[in-house]
């Protein structure tokens, strides 16, 4: 989450979805939690989710986070195994994003379906 801030971004923008669409004047927002769950009844999930999709990216930051103190070496790799084995046969994992839908309120210009503007 530090290196997302430090890189401009914010892990936990889904949980402002709704007064930033309500502020960009989008309606009919409706914003809901999305939680995927696998365990050993779902292999293929554990194989394309949970190692190659969530793993894969929390270990592309291991030497950013590393070389920027904000975790040591071992600590990380010890998460990382810890994290792989959420994907064995008796592991469970379970991860909570947000989804938002609105509609975009025509503007005066006319334009209708644009995307939200990117917040700086």
């Amino acid at each position: 989450m530090t290196l997302q801030r430090h890189a401009g971004g914010d892990a936990l923008i889904g949980r402002r979805l709704f007064p930033l669409l309500h502020e960009a004047d989008w309606s009919d927002i409706a914003v809901g939690p999305r939680t995927v769950y696998v365990d050993g009844s779902r292999p293929e999930l554990a194989e394309s989710f949970t190692r190659r999709t969530f793993t894969a990216m929390i270990s592309g930051v291991r030497e950013p986070a590393v070389a920027a103190g904000l975790i040591d070496a071992r600590t990380f790799d010890a998460g990382i195994a810890a994290l792989r084995r959420t994907a064995e046969p008796d592991g469970v994992f379970c991860y909570t994003f947000f989804k938002a839908v609105a509609h975009c309120r025509t503007s005066a210009q006319g334009a209708v379906g644009a995307r939200m503007p990117a917040r700086k």
